[in-house]
């Protein structure tokens, strides 16, 4: 017969006889329980163990009277999931929130009950036993202990059960007298490490193993015997008749093996595998020596072609020294063919008629230049307005020997320089509009405002013309002047020790402390310059004219141009640097140096096919084991170059005759550079062990350091300034305090 019992929940089915619900809420008057016959107190405590759905355990006491709901609404504000979505179940089966704990209570001496917790979203919905225990970093075995008292009094104890890897001994103590707390001295030995490899990792087995003995008991069943007899019955069911076969020579059985042959096999098959990865190998390298040479020729190729086309956009636009030497030396190449011209086609009235055009002619092409001249010089006049704002707003550096550190300060001069530079820069900008021109003109008068000077009278005074006149609508074409005049009084100002609050105190103290060198006097302009006023040379023996005299008179000296040979040296610094030269003779010649070793020692050709291309040249290693010096050299092309530095031995190449024209190319060298060999000496035994002589040291670590910038960098040219300087002379000196000529 099927029972009557229905489910509480939204299925309703019957009990399990045909209930497929998996809920299985009965109600609490149907579970099959058998409660205790006494009478429970109602505020008596019962111990519940809960196990979740994840096997994990804890226990928490309630009183015998607490619903299943509240149990619930409790567990909700602990583990934060709503308490519809909680389950609590007893012996598989669901409790219905209505149902105290006293009815599930069995146990009459200890009252305490073990149910599943469980919630109805597992993926959702999960049950951190962690949050029971909130304070307890590792949730420990915790148990209820009741007891009686003497009295017969039964009471509860929650017992909480640790794990201790290491039993910590008793170190002893101190009691406080007075309150009669007791401390203890703690044990800070912790337990012993763990395993570097975990045993479950571990593969190997214990070295001592068991000794064991074979004895032989009886004897073996096919071991014959010496003995015939009757009583001993020796089968021959499984005997083989054994024949001997064809008898087989040495000879015969070497020639039938062939281990010879197997092993000559052998070995061609693994020479022939060497030979191919050795081939595959050595093909791999040639293909990349091909490679290299390619991109180098092809460097080389695109390095000539960026040289000719630099040179022919400083023709056109000349901006440095070396433009303009350049235009006129082809001025003074021009009209030397000119004259040889007209000498060789015309005579008398003519022939001075011809001069007399030529003249004019080269009055106009100078002419011309000179424009350019004044062109440059004004189109640079603001680049050295930003080199001065650079000057005064660059950390101070120095080299420090501990170390070996370079180290750059920061300071307040340096910080109010670059202020300087923005305020400038916002006043020189020509895209600002009338509001944004105005703001800067105020910006001004505020800075002016703390000084009391001619110039901020000035200024204020000029200011105040700006703006009335803006304000009256006048175009900004016709103030171009008064702008010009405001932009050259506060440049003033800035450079004015009095005003600029010390700003370019550190670069004056650095001109000074130049000044306070050994002066030298021009005796043509009648003024005591430092030795960066003058070109150097390794032939100068002494200093007559400065710089700017030199520039402006060349009778003494003829127009030259130094492009062509100012390659050339880099050129021979840059392998002379390659193959870690000791000599340091390359890095003390300048320019001049070199066109003088072209023109006058090899007369401005090559060695070999005598070709004039100065593009084409080349100053290599006569010697290639030697260091590079203006007698162990030879003028070159730069085919010629490569397949010279190629011979080891160069008495079983050339022939005596023309060793014999080079060898007075270089006594002729040595009649010409007389001192260059003590200044070798004398310099390379100055900088040795000096890190700021060592490219390879961590001194030119710092990118912006000028010492870093390119040799072949032009110096702009500038009309203004008093002395010209040549980035080439062996006088320039960087800021890094480098020896002359520095340019790694």
């Amino acid at each position: 017969m099927q029972c009557q019992r229905r489910c509480t929940c939204t299925c309703r089915m019957r009990c399990e006889c045909d209930c497929v619900c998996k809920k299985k809420r009965w109600p609490p008057s149907e579970i099959d329980l058998t409660l205790s016959p006494f009478d429970y107190n109602m505020d008596e405590p019962v111990v519940v163990k809960f196990i979740t759905s994840n096997a994990r355990v804890f226990t928490k006491t309630f009183p015998v009277r607490r619903m299943i709901k509240q149990i619930r609404q409790e567990f909700e504000e602990i583990f934060g999931i709503p308490a519809e979505h909680l389950l609590i179940s007893y012996q598989d089966v669901v409790l219905d929130g209505e149902l105290m704990l006293k009815s599930l209570v069995k146990d009459e001496e200890f009252k305490t009950l073990e149910l599943k917790l469980a919630t109805t979203d597992a993926c959702n919905y999960v049950i951190d036993v962690q949050k029971i225990y909130p304070e307890i970093d590792a949730v420990p075995d915790i148990i209820t202990v009741q007891y009686r008292n003497v009295d017969g009094d039964r009471k509860y104890a929650i017992v909480e059960i640790e794990h201790k890897a290491v039993q910590k001994p008793m170190l002893g103590g101190y009691k406080h007298i007075r309150t009669g707390v007791k401390y203890f001295h703690g044990y800070s030995q912790t337990g012993p490490s763990p395993p570097k490899v975990p045993p479950e990792e571990q593969f190997h087995r214990d070295t001592q193993t068991t000794v064991v003995r074979n004895r032989l008991q009886s004897m073996s069943y096919s071991q014959a015997t010496q003995m015939s007899s009757n009583q001993i019955y020796i089968p021959n069911v499984t005997d083989k008749i054994i024949t001997s076969g064809p008898y087989e020579t040495a000879d015969e059985r070497e020639k039938r093996l062939d281990v010879q042959g197997k092993i000559i096999t052998i070995q061609r098959y693994y020479r022939a595998w060497k030979t191919r990865c050795a081939l595959k190998k050595l093909s791999a390298e040639y293909q990349k020596r091909i490679r290299l040479a390619q991109e180098a020729e092809d460097e080389e190729q695109n390095e000539d072609d960026n040289r000719r086309r630099k040179d022919m956009v400083s023709k056109i636009f000349p901006v440095s020294l070396a433009d303009f030497a350049m235009l006129f030396t082809m001025v003074d190449r021009w009209k030397k063919s000119e004259v040889a011209r007209i000498n060789s086609l015309y005579c008398g009235a003519s022939k001075i008629a011809e001069l007399y055009l030529l003249l004019e002619k080269e009055m106009e092409i100078l002419r011309g230049i000179e424009n350019l001249r004044t062109k440059a010089a004004r189109d640079m006049e603001y680049k050295n307005v930003e080199r001065f704002f650079e000057r005064i707003a660059k950390p101070i550096d120095w080299y420090s020997t501990y170390k070996s550190l370079h180290i750059f300060m920061e300071t307040l001069e340096c910080q109010k320089g670059r202020e300087y530079f923005k305020l400038y820069k916002k006043l020189v900008d020509r895209t600002l509009n009338f509001k944004d021109k105005l703001n800067v003109y105020m910006e001004i008068k505020e800075y002016i405002n703390d000084h009391d000077c001619q110039d901020s009278d000035l200024l204020n005074t000029l200011i105040n013309q700006a703006c009335q006149l803006m304000s009256r609508g006048i175009e900004s074409k016709f103030l171009k002047g008064l702008e010009k005049r405001i932009e050259a009084t506060v440049l003033h100002h800035f450079k004015n020790v009095e005003c600029n609050e010390n700003v370019t105190k550190h670069m004056n103290m650095i001109e000074l402390a130049k000044m306070e060198k050994k002066l030298h006097f021009c005796t043509r302009c009648r003024k005591f310059k430092t030795i960066d006023g003058y070109r150097l040379a390794a032939r100068t023996d002494r200093l007559r004219y400065c710089n700017k005299c030199k520039w402006l008179d060349k009778i003494e000296e003829p127009w030259v141009d130094l492009l062509p040979h100012r390659f050339i040296l880099k050129q021979v610094r840059n392998y002379e640097r390659l193959h870690r030269a000791t000599s340091s003779v390359a890095f003390i010649l300048q320019d001049v140096d070199v066109h003088h070793i072209v023109v006058n020692i090899w007369h401005g050709h090559s060695a070999l096919s005598e070709c004039n291309d100065i593009y084409q040249l080349r100053l290599a290693r006569w010697r290639r084991d030697d260091n590079w010096s203006p007698w162990n050299c030879i003028l070159l092309t730069v085919e010629e170059m490569r397949a010279h530095l190629k011979i080891s031995k160069i008495d079983e190449v050339y022939e005596k005759e023309f060793m014999n024209h080079v060898y007075n190319k270089h006594a002729l060298a040595k009649m010409h550079f007389p001192t260059l060999q003590s200044l070798d000496k004398n310099f390379t035994k100055k900088v040795k062990g000096d890190a700021k002589m060592d490219e390879y040291s961590g001194y030119y670590d710092v990118g912006s350091m000028e010492c870093l910038k390119s040799e072949t960098s032009e110096e702009e040219f500038t009309e203004s300034d008093e002395v010209d300087f040549d980035c080439h002379d062996l006088s320039k000196v960087c800021n890094c305090g480098v020896a002359p000529g520095c340019t790694s």
